[in-house]
């Protein structure tokens, strides 16, 4: 998952990157889903932002802060060129 404090509509390879620099990572996930063909689909992707602010990796998120975030997936089933995509992006404000 990508996240920032600050929003954007960059195109970043072949998509759109709706989180503004400074751009934070989280730690690579799997989704678990189908990749075989027929690829169907069935991966998900959850993240415990609760977790990750209670550990302190980023100082910057505190009780107001505006969260922009959006998952950035790759399928390395796909043709050459058409293996990343992302996910919608959403905003949320951390609350106490």
């Amino acid at each position: 998952m990508l996240y920032g404090t600050r929003s954007s509509a960059l195109p970043f390879h072949g998509g759109v990157l709706c989180v503004a620099a400074p751009v934070h990572r989280t730690p690579i996930q799997f989704s678990g889903g189908n990749s075989a063909p027929p690829n169907d689909c069935s991966g998900v992707f959850s993240f415990d932002f609760n977790a990750w602010m209670r550990s302190g990796v980023d100082p910057a998120l505190h009780i107001g802060s505006a969260v922009h975030a959006q998952f950035w997936l790759r399928d390395g089933s796909q043709p050459s060129g058409a293996q990343t995509s992302f996910s919608d992006a959403l905003c949320f404000e951390v609350g106490p």
